[in-house]
């Protein structure tokens, strides 16, 4: 992937909301570039915004307006079909749970997004082992997810989330249920695998230590952007 080639862009995104008669405007005109190999942390307190606007940059959510662009593809004008291909094909995902499935395997949870893909099961599972020893879980490969720590679990969910070889990979307080140590590793991990994959990293978290160790850290406060600090 080309360095500094704009892998996702969001253009005055606004996201509103109605129950009954109210509507509760979220996202207040949101812009935004994220590039090749840049790490970019979203912060904000609860109810800023942060989450939602993470749901409108990866196509689970839709923008009431405005634009997002993955990958040069407007997200808005693709149908939920394809939307979700391209989310298969060119996200990663790490949550705050590691929501890995507990009748596989570390290996084979960490498989399953190349099998759905249609990779034949021996080379995804190959590939799953690379990806498991690069953040440091081989001997853990065989074990089942309540054989392992929360740490751990984490960091094969991080695994798994880079298998497919994405375009992005987007962490929502991906170390919120972990331990200082865990969580740093966990951090140190996801900086390390979008820098040498070339993917674009993008973090929502309230953790200011944690956004810390971005390129480039986002304010978000009452739905809008409030501030952008890129380190030189």
């Amino acid at each position: 992937m080309a360095e500094n080639r704009v892998v996702l862009r969001a253009e005055n995104v606004r996201r509103e909301f109605v129950s009954g008669d109210t509507t509760v405007e979220v996202l207040k005109g949101c812009s935004l570039e994220v590039l090749a190999g840049e790490f970019v942390a979203v912060v904000g307190r609860s109810g800023s915004g942060k989450s939602t606007l993470a749901n409108v940059l990866s196509g689970l959510d839709r923008p009431t307006s405005g634009t997002v662009t993955l990958m040069d593809r407007d997200l808005s004008a693709l149908s939920e079909a394809e939307a979700a291909a391209m989310r298969a094909r060119e996200i990663g995902f790490v949550l705050q749970k590691d929501n890995l499935i507990p009748s596989l395997t570390i290996e084979e949870n960490v498989a399953a997004p190349l099998v759905m893909g249609g990779t034949k099961l021996s080379e995804a599972l190959g590939r799953a082992r690379e990806m498991l020893a690069e953040v440091g879980l081989s001997h853990r490969a065989g074990q089942w997810p309540g054989q392992v720590s929360g740490g751990e679990a984490q960091r094969a969910a991080v695994a798994r989330a880079c298998v497919v070889q994405p375009a992005i990979v987007f962490a929502d307080e991906p170390t919120g249920a972990l331990d200082e140590e865990n969580g740093r590793q966990v951090q140190e991990l996801l900086r390390k695998l979008v820098s040498t994959t070339g993917a674009a990293g993008l973090i929502i978290t309230h953790d200011r230590d944690l956004a810390a160790g971005a390129d480039t850290v986002i304010t978000i406060a009452d739905g809008r952007l409030a501030g952008t600090e890129r380190k030189a």
